[in-house]
Formats: C-alpha cells, sequence, structure tokens
C-alpha cells in the first residue's frame, strides 16, 4: 500500500464507465471522498440508463455520447477504464498535460490496508478467485473478492484492516496499465501472492501480438514474493524468470518425469497430489468437473499456503473451501434438465481453449453451441476437442459460418445456426435423454450482444421459452 494526499477538491476526470461497475464504483468513490468528478462515455445518457442518473444525482457533470466535450485544462486526473486503451487520445492528452494517469484498481491497490492475491490467465481466473476466497474463509481469515469480478472494493476500504485479504481477479487490460504506469516512472503497484492460470492466445485485437498480451499479464509479477505458476508452460515460465522471489507451480503430474513434479498436481485419476506423492483430495472428495477446475484448486490452494506461510493450515481449509465455493455465473452453470437433457451455460468461454476444456469437464455426450465474433484466435483447440467431446456443433454469430466449415472438415457434424435462439431450438429437437446442450461458444459476444451476460441472458430465456413450455428440473 502507498499511502495518497487526501482527493478533496481534486479535479478527477473518469473516462468510461464500463459494463463490469468499476466506473460506477471508482465516481462514487471519488465523490464521496470530495472530488469534483467528470464522467466521460461513449455512451448515451438512455444507453448508460440509471448509471448515469445516480451519478449525476451523487454530484458527477456528464460528458456522453463521445468525449469532445472533454476539457483537461482544468484537470488533476484521469481514471482510465480497462476497456480504454493506453492510446487512447485522451489518454495521450493527459499524458502530454503532465496529469496523473490512473484506474480504479490502481487506486486500490495504492490504498487497500491489508495483504492482496492477484489472479491472472486466459483462462480459470474466476474460478481461481472464487476458490481462493472460500478457502481463506474457511482458515478463518478475513477475505474479500473483487477486481475484473464486478463492481469496486474501493466502498469497503472503510471497514478493511490490516489483516483483511482482498483477492483480486486482474485482466490483461486492467494489468496493461499498471504496467504504463511503471514505466511513466510512479511507485510499481501489484499484489503480494500472484497466480498466473495459463497463457494461451486472447485479447489479440487488442494488445496485437502474444508478446504484448504476455508482457501485460507479467505486470501482475512486478511486487510479489510469491509466484504460482501452471507446471510446463514456457510462456509463463519466461515471463516469471527473475521477477519474482519464490515460485511454486502446480498442474498435471503426468509427463513431469524428467521435470521437477508439481507442488501440487493432478494425477491420472484426478486426485490432488502433493510433490511427495501424497493425495491431498481424493478426486470423490472434488466436487468441480474437468481436469481445468482441479489445476484452478491446485493453484488457490498454493497461493493461500503461500500468503499465509502456511502449507498445512491452506490444505486444511480446502475441503471445506469447496463447500462453500459458488460457481461465478455463466461458467459451466446448470440451467435445467428438460425432458431428460441437461443445459449448460457456459457463455463466459471467449477463447477456442477455454471451450476445449469445458468440452473435456462434460460427463455425458454433448451438443456443443459455439460462435461469436472473432479475436483473432486460433479455433483449432476447440475444432479438435469437438471432434472427440462434442456429437454435434451448433454455430452462431459473425464466426458461425466459417466455424461449421472447419468443424465439418474435421469430420465433426455441424450445422449453422446463425442465432442462439435458433441453435436452442435445434438442440432440443435433436438432443437425446441423458445429453447435454452446452453453450459454450469460445468467441466474444460483441457481434450480437453486449456482453457474455447477456449472450447467457438470451440462452436461458430460449431455453425457457421452449415451445411447448416446460418447467426445469
Amino acid at each position: 500500500m502507498t499511502l495518497r494526499a487526501p482527493l478533496t477538491d481534486c479535479r478527477v476526470v473518469v473516462l468510461g464507465l464500463g459494463r463490469f461497475g468499476g466506473g460506477v464504483g471508482v465516481s462514487r468513490w471519488l465523490l464521496g471522498q470530495g472530488a469534483e468528478v467528470v464522467v466521460t462515455d461513449r455512451l448515451s445518457r438512455a444507453e448508460l440508463g440509471e448509471a448515469a442518473e445516480s451519478l449525476e444525482n451523487q454530484g458527477a457533470l456528464l460528458a456522453l455520447g463521445g468525449h469532445e466535450e472533454v476539457d483537461l485544462t482544468a484537470a488533476d486526473m484521469l481514471v482510465v477504464n480497462p476497456a480504454v486503451p493506453s492510446g487512447a487520445p485522451l489518454v495521450q492528452q493527459a499524458r502530454e498535460r503532465g496529469l496523473e494517469v490512473t484506474s480504479e484498481i490502481a487506486l486500490l491497490m495504492e490504498r487497500w490496508p491489508g495483504p492482496m492475491l492477484g489472479v491472472t490467465g486466459s483462462n480459470g481466473k474466476s474460478t481461481t478467485v472464487s476458490l481462493a476466497h472460500a478457502i481463506l474463509e474457511s482458515a478463518g481469515v478475513p477475505a474479500v473478492r473483487g477486481g475484473n469480478l464486478g463492481g469496486s472494493l474501493l466502498g469497503q476500504l472503510g471497514e478493511a484492516t490490516s489483516e483483511t485479504v482482498a483477492v483480486l481477479e486482474l485482466s490483461s487490460f486492467m494489468l496493461e496499465l499498471l504496467a504504463m504506469r511503471a514505466a511513466w516512472g510512479l511507485p510499481a503497484l501489484g499484489p503480494e501472492v500472484a497466480v498466473i492460470t495459463n497463457l494461451t492466445p486472447n485479447h489479440l485485437d487488442r494488445h496485437g501480438s502474444m508478446e504484448a498480451y504476455g508482457e501485460a499479464k507479467a505486470a501482475i509479477l512486478t511486487r510479489a514474493r510469491h509466484a504460482v505458476l501452471p507446471v510446463g508452460d514456457e510462456r509463463v515460465a519466461a515471463l516469471a524468470h527473475g521477477r519474482t522471489h519464490a515460485v511454486h507451480w502446480f498442474g498435471d503430474l503426468e509427463g513431469q518425469e524428467a521435470a521437477k513434479p508439481p507442488d501440487l498436481g493432478v494425477d491420472a485419476q484426478g486426485h490432488l497430489v502433493d510433490g511427495s506423492g501424497r493425495t491431498v483430495l481424493a478426486t470423490e472428495d472434488m466436487p468441480l468437473p474437468g481436469r481445468m477446475n482441479r489445476w484452478d484448486a491446485a493453484a488457490a490452494t498454493l497461493a493461500v499456503a503461500a500468503l499465509l506461510g502456511d502449507r498445512k493450515r491452506a490444505e486444511g481449509a480446502l475441503r471445506e473451501g469447496l463447500e462453500r465455493y459458488q460457481a461465478p455465473p455463466h461458467r459451466l452453470q446448470k440451467v435445467g434438465v428438460r425432458e431428460g437433457v441437461h443445459w449448460v451455460d457456459d457463455s463466459v468461454s471467449t477463447t477456442p481453449e477455454s471451450t476445449a476444456a469445458s468440452l473435456e469437464a462434460m460427463e455425458r455426450p454433448c451438443l456443443l453451441i459455439a460462435g461469436g465474433r472473432d479475436k483473432g484466435l486460433n479455433p483449432d483447440p476447440l475444432v479438435n476437442a469437438a471432434r472427440s467431446r462434442a456429437r454435434l456443433v451448433f454455430t452462431v454469430g459473425e464466426e458461425g459460418g466459417d466455424l461449421a466449415e472447419r468443424l465439418q472438415r474435421a469430420g465433426v457434424k455441424a450445422e449453422k445456426a446463425g442465432t442462439v435462439d435458433v441453435a436452442v431450438e435445434r438442440a432440443a429437437a435433436l438432443a437425446n435423454a441423458g445429453e447435454t446442450v452446452l453453450l459454450s461458444p469460445g468467441y466474444s459476444s460483441h457481434d450480437q450482444f453486449a456482453h457474455f451476460e447477456e449472450r447467457a441472458i438470451a440462452f436461458c430465456e430460449a431455453v425457457r421459452s421452449l415451445d411447448p413450455p416446460r418447467s426445469l428440473s
């Protein structure tokens, strides 16, 4: 934590409200600190709705529908939403004028009184954060979770103590600005314990290359005393080299004979096993399906152990933590069962690797709904997983046609449905009792929806409105 001067009468421009609540949260917090706040967003007042109205009622000035009316002449600080790239014109203007450029997560990190445990990666971030939070609570440690999960923890600063752990999901967009701040000569910020779950191509439309994407992710290690990393991931190992004091490895025990085994790994039967071969948690005691979820459990346990300095205490709290754990919404979330067919919402999947992992986690024959807007990613992991794990694939969105052709060339039965509604109708007509219909798109939702939550809502509503309507068990 870095002590900062009071913000009373500080003139702040908040660039972008965002859709996860961070922009609203930081604006409200700034107003509560006595700052003068101008909020600007490319969306209109009508599009922002209640969020804009509530901030105006609290005293914020609004410049909506674009940023042309924003004058930085009298401003002291620019708070940038993670969705805004560092090269945006208003950001460059602020830098030229010598304004402090910061973000909601940076403001939090500067002021949080207790330890911070941060999680990033291409897949599995939210699950690992939620598991780490549950394990900490089971160990009797006060903890809160936030960051890219939504909302803002700034409003909880008043209740937090030096013992309160902040468990933060950190996206590459959030970390990119932290890295830029360090490059600008500002104090380095980051968690004491950092987890990188994995590193596969993602958000290349924003970062431009895997190298730039990886460097953004590596910012989580800037102040980390401990790093928890996936064994065998050469990209992650290269990023971490020389950047942290202690490294703890998790992953599969298989294929690691020639190298040092992970500190906590998953064996062929799905048990969590430590480096000495001792079973920490048996498969039958692990309620989460799929190997990736087991890797996430291993990573969360190691992270808590590093934070507490007590491996035995963390492992002892794992079982109860799993009982406390609640899966984040739209992540392999069961919608229900209709006429013996299981419907599962995994709309959060926006990468082919994530969809491949979700297919692997399915325990019964599967019909997959996939597709959306391309982010410059290779669809091969999704195609390869569908070849062995999906009986039929319905494709949707801008890339639906191309994806269907790729699947068919790979020998996968695929049908272009176009929209989620049509895909649900077709799946309902063709699925057999005992099968699962899985929405796990592997692509961005931004072609047909505002965000992945809206896509999930459309899926759930389509399932519930199937003709004839049936209640879901």
